[in-house]
């Protein structure tokens, strides 16, 4: 993969499950979205982080557009990010 050759939404979100999988780490940023505030704290980047379980259907109509996430890194673990606003997975541009 070369950081001049963008990848592909759903080929990012495949690659993020293997390495997952592997346990190992990568990074990936994203722009934040808070619906129920209607707010946004910018772009954040993860240097080191890995995917985990995500809600189930049953559980919230977010459920196809929230990927769960642990950052490494951070004592405050357990995050998500909605699928739409990834741009960029180790390094490479993510486009739709």
């Amino acid at each position: 993969m070369s950081n001049n050759q963008p990848i592909k939404l759903h080929e990012a979100l495949q690659r993020m499950r293997e390495l997952t999988e592997l346990n190992i780490p990568f990074s990936f940023g994203f722009y934040t979205c808070n619906t129920t505030n209607g707010t946004s704290d910018g772009y954040k980047v993860v240097s080191k982080g890995l995917l985990r379980v995500g809600y189930r259907d049953n559980q919230s109509g977010k459920a196809n557009v929230l990927i769960g996430y642990i950052d490494v890194q951070k004592e405050d673990k357990n995050r998500w990010f909605y699928i739409p606003l990834l741009m960029m997975f180790n390094g490479v541009k993510v486009i739709p």
